[in-house]
């Protein structure tokens, strides 16, 4: 009977657990990669917004060299981050390309930035560009605490 109630325990402990197939890049939409590249801002979570982050051939990481990389994820990482990221509606761009328009807000900081994705390998979706600049003039990119 212990054994019993000991297995009831450790299944209702159990629980699924989503994660993050390490060499699957991109997303299924374009909203899901916006989502997903905000998600690993907020964590400054360099592999991930890496994995996200690309062009039509791909993510930037498998074309690039490893050091050149990592400098620009740093960058991005630190203008990115936010408390709150909004995400609007999708307005299409040239060449199949998907823009969203997000609103950030970081303490007082405030921006609004446009992010445009576009459809890469094995019809996944990655980040191409954000408007980094707005995110510099409303200083999002200054060191926390400066």
């Amino acid at each position: 009977m212990k054994r019993i109630a000991l297995l009831l325990v450790l299944v209702t402990a159990c629980k699924t657990v989503a994660v993050r197939d390490p060499a699957m890049t991109g997303a299924a939409t374009p909203r899901a990669t916006v989502d997903r590249f905000l998600a690993a801002a907020r964590a400054q979570d360099m592999q991930a917004l890496g994995a996200d982050f690309g062009d039509a051939k791909g993510p930037m990481r498998d074309q690039n060299p490893r050091d050149v990389t990592e400098k620009r994820m740093i960058i991005m990482l630190q203008c990115l981050r936010h408390d709150k990221a909004v995400v609007g509606e999708p307005v299409r761009g040239e060449g199949g390309r998907q823009r969203f328009s997000v609103d950030f807000s970081q303490g007082a900081n405030k921006a609004t930035v446009l992010f445009t994705t576009i459809q890469g390998p094995s019809e996944r979706w990655y980040v191409e560009s954000f408007e980094i600049v707005a995110l510099q003039n409303k200083g999002f990119c200054n060191k926390p605490g400066a």
